[in-house]
């Protein structure tokens, strides 16, 4: 997969299994973008860290605002209820989501963010891996011998 290619959405909890370990609903479930951009990390990253005003120069940084705006940024849409109803999906709301909830969503994000191992990477498209070592290779070569 290149880096601009659109990843699809990503759907939670992504088994049943999944769903009983984390004590969900039938119903619940949460649908995240599938990738983080430099722009998502832009903007947590620009939430939870403030400079002081006037002469004081000193950087506030507020890690649980950073962990909510990771949430605020990452979902698209949920089907959470409340009495039976379907709770909006807004910066308020997400404000209000349980903590056995807000975890697991995290943990699913932080998961997304995290670089593809060695392992991974030589099971993903092993012919993709060769072709872009031998290019690269062939750049350099190309680069130091022009």
């Amino acid at each position: 997969m290149g880096a601009f290619d659109d990843v699809p959405e990503m759907i939670i909890p992504r088994s049943e299994e999944e769903r009983k370990s984390w004590g969900w609903e039938p119903h619940e479930q949460v649908i995240l973008k599938g990738s983080i951009t430099v722009a998502d990390q832009e903007y947590v990253t620009n939430n939870y860290s403030k400079t002081a005003t006037g002469k004081d120069t000193s950087i506030e940084v507020q890690m649980g605002t950073g962990r909510f705006s990771l949430l605020d940024r990452m979902i698209l849409r949920w089907t959470f209820t409340k009495n039976g109803m379907p709770v909006p999906f807004n910066r308020n709301t997400v404000r209000k989501l349980p903590a056995h909830y807000s975890n697991r969503i995290l943990e699913v994000i932080d998961a997304i963010s995290q670089p593809m191992s060695e392992e991974e990477q030589d099971d993903f498209l092993p012919s993709a891996n060769g072709h872009t070592v031998e290019s690269y290779e062939l750049a350099s070569h190309h680069h130091l011998t022009s």
